[in-house]
């Protein structure tokens, strides 16, 4: 699916949160949720989770071909085979890197924003 020209096409304007301008942000994480819903079905899992004791319940319960976990987190994550997110990757699997990053600060900023809807938003991005 990652190499699908639709996927690629459909990446086109993605950038990591870090690489927006600040005046930026609030319009950029507005374009990331119509881009992210347009990308979910091509997408087979995404979840956010608040622990690491969920993601490791959650990759127990599926077949991971290869696993890309942040750097802070790697040492917990009990999932095997796994690359951290700073080792070199194949150029497609930016994009996908960037939708997992961009996932969570939508996440963090919304929780920090507006905490009532954060678990309404969860189960809408959930795949």
């Amino acid at each position: 699916m990652l190499k699908r020209r639709v996927f690629g096409r459909l990446c086109t304007g993605l950038k990591h949160f870090r690489r927006v301008a600040s005046r930026r942000k609030s319009s950029y994480l507005r374009f990331f949720e119509r881009r992210y819903m347009k990308l979910r079905d091509l997408i087979s899992i995404a979840r956010v989770v608040l622990s690491v004791d969920e993601v490791n319940s959650i990759v127990r319960g599926i077949r991971v071909g290869l696993a890309i976990v942040d750097d802070s987190i790697f040492d917990r994550v009990e999932v095997e085979p796994k690359i951290r997110e700073s080792e070199p990757k194949p150029k497609y699997m930016d994009n996908l890197m960037t939708i997992a990053d961009n996932l969570a600060n939508y996440f963090r900023i919304l929780l920090r924003d507006n905490p009532r809807s954060f678990r309404e938003e969860l189960r809408r991005f959930r795949k």
